[in-house]
């Protein structure tokens, strides 16, 4: 062994402090059997990833109703290092209460967001990011085995990379001749995905109150959002960016609590 694999930090110490408390204490470590899922008339999803022989392998349940496709709960079992065991617990809350789909597009900066202690420092070292990889795979492999379950109409899936990356974005296809309660849907499901996860960290919140000419977004805002300056500047371009990038280019969101009307019909 060399004097710098001797002296090297354990990653331990790099952990946040979120993350070494899921992984001291798990909340969702277990298992589910298909007489559970029967009882509950559920779905159970198993997935397993990884081998013993490369020293790591994570295994995933889901219980997921039947009519919508939306994760009622869900359990892991590991065989590994303790980075396999917080990547596991976390991608187990993130999946939670999403749909199989929106599940298969979580990423690993999503995941690591979710047990930061700062925003700007991650919860998980760059070492250990082939453990999330992990996480991720399974999750792909239980979503594979729910997509015969239908999604609820107004569910729409968000852009593949290809149709909504780049500076300027490109509008979602065929965005202008849906109608304006699939609109809305997609402007939701971009905000549920990429904006919400990450000021709800901040015990923040953002509502679509209303779509105006099929180009301006009304919103308000939740939670600590309604106080924080930041909710007409840095949050406000990111929001708006985001809907440019993945929605439309032409897109513009505009704040204003006087909208408290329910969506339009």
């Amino acid at each position: 062994m060399s004097f710098d694999e001797i002296v090297e930090e354990f990653p331990w110490y790099r952990y946040s402090k979120k993350l070494q408390e899921r992984i001291l204490k798990p909340r969702n470590v277990g298992f589910f059997t298909k007489e559970e899922s029967e009882e509950r008339g559920v779905r159970l999803a198993e997935a397993e990833e990884g081998t013993v022989d490369e020293g790591n392998v994570v295994r995933l349940y889901w219980l997921v109703d039947k009519e919508d496709g939306v994760i009622v709960d869900a359990k892991f079992q590991v065989f590994g290092q303790t980075a396999l065991i917080g990547a596991a617990e976390a991608a187990c809350e993130a999946c939670i209460g999403k749909n199989y789909d929106q599940a298969s597009r979580l990423s690993t900066e999503l995941i690591d967001r979710e047990l930061r202690d700062k925003q700007d420092k991650p919860a998980f070292p760059n070492e250990t990011f082939p453990h999330l990889n992990l996480a991720l795979e399974a999750i792909e492999t239980a979503a594979q085995q729910c997509t015969d379950i239908p999604l609820p109409t107004s569910y729409v899936a968000m852009p593949t990379p290809s149709q909504s990356d780049g500076p300027t974005g490109e509008a979602y296809p065929g965005w202008d001749e849906l109608p304006l309660k699939k609109k809305i849907a997609v402007i939701e499901t971009v905000l549920d995905a990429d904006v919400r996860p990450y000021i709800a960290l901040d015990a923040g919140g953002v509502e679509v109150i209303n779509l105006l000419n099929d180009r301006e977004v009304i919103i308000s805002y939740q939670g600590s959002c309604t106080s924080c300056y930041s909710a007409v500047g840095t949050t406000l371009s990111y929001i708006q960016q985001t809907l440019k990038n993945k929605v439309h280019p032409d897109i513009k969101v505009t704040p204003d609590i006087e909208f408290d009307s329910p969506y339009p019909t």
